[in-house]
């Protein structure tokens, strides 16, 4: 269940903590990547925004994602069409990391810090 925390900074969230997937033994990879390495993140001062994706090992399905930042609760939404799509028609993408990967993103825009966490798995 996808969440938002309307605070500031904002924190926004879907699918498993890191904690869970320990505790149920699930291989993952991590990504964290800063707001501040992007020219949107520098624009907004936002020193401390970072985006985080916890993606399966094996089959690059996004496990989970968190974002604290600047309008942490709008980017989140493309991680959530991410991991609910279908895929191609043998599905065989859907709800992968490549979803995001795959995408070309505006540039200088607050979704591009969710392109550049994703493109470090």
């Amino acid at each position: 269940m996808p969440h938002a925390i309307f605070s500031s900074p904002q924190v926004a969230g879907v699918g498993f903590k890191e904690q869970e997937l320990r505790r149920e033994g699930i291989e993952y990879e991590k990504s964290v990547y800063p707001y501040m390495n992007t020219a949107r993140g520098q624009a907004l001062e936002d020193k401390a925004g970072f985006v985080k994706f916890l993606v399966d090992k094996k089959t690059r399905k996004i496990l989970g994602c968190h974002i604290v930042g600047s309008q942490a609760s709008i980017p989140i939404h493309e991680v959530l069409v991410a991991m609910n799509a279908n895929g191609n028609r043998h599905g065989s993408d859907g709800g992968t990391i490549d979803n995001i990967t795959k995408t070309v993103h505006i540039h200088p825009a607050l979704s591009e810090v969710v392109a550049r966490a994703a493109n470090v798995i």
